[in-house]
C-alpha cells in the first residue's frame, strides 16, 4: 500500500477538520506516521475520523502498531480512542474496516484483555472496555452479514 496521494484526499475538504488531518498526515510514510502516535496518541488519533477512505485505511495502520507496541503502555486515552474511531466507522463507513479488519481486531482484543494492566485505564473512568468491544465485534458482524459476508474479513 502506497502514500496516500493528493488525489486521495479530495474529500478531506468536505470536513471542517479535514484540513488538519491533511496537514498532519499528507506525505507521511508510515514510519513518520508512527512517530506522530507515539508523541501524542490522543491529538492525532482524531485526524483518522476526517480522513477519506484510502488515508484511513493507510494511517490507522500506523495507530494500531502503536496500540500493538510497548510504547503504547499506561496511554489509556489512544486505547479509548481507538474504541470510538472503529465506532465512528462502524456507523458510517463499515466497508472502510475491511482491508485493515485483520490488523484491528488482534488490537481490539489485546485493548480489551489488558484495559487496566497495560494501558491504565481505569473501569471507573473509561468503562468496561470488554463490553464495549463485544459491541463493536456485534456491530461487525452485523455490517458483515448485511453487506452479504463479501467485504472481506480478515480475522
Amino acid at each position: 500500500m502506497e502514500v496516500p496521494s493528493k488525489a486521495d484526499w479530495e474529500e478531506t475538504w468536505k470536513h471542517l477538520d479535514g484540513p488538519y488531518a491533511f496537514r498532519h498526515f499528507f506525505g507521511k510514510t508510515l514510519p513518520e506516521a508512527l512517530k506522530l502516535f507515539q508523541h501524542c496518541a490522543l491529538v492525532y488519533q482524531e485526524d483518522l475520523v476526517y480522513m477519506p477512505e484510502k488515508p484511513f485505511n493507510y494511517y490507522v495502520r500506523a495507530y494500531v502498531h502503536y496500540l500493538a507496541s510497548e510504547r503504547s503502555r499506561g496511554d489509556a486515552d489512544a486505547a479509548n480512542c481507538f474504541l470510538g474511531l472503529v465506532e465512528i466507522r462502524l456507523r458510517d463507513h463499515p466497508e472502510w474496516l475491511d482491508p485493515s479488519w485483520g490488523q484491528i481486531e488482534p488490537v481490539l482484543r489485546k485493548i480489551a484483555e489488558k484495559q487496566v494492566n497495560f494501558f491504565d485505564a481505569e473501569p471507573s473512568i473509561y468503562g468496561d472496555f470488554s463490553t464495549k468491544i463485544t459491541s463493536l465485534l456485534n456491530k461487525r458482524a452485523k455490517a458483515q452479514d448485511s453487506s452479504g459476508g463479501n467485504s472481506g474479513q480478515h480475522g
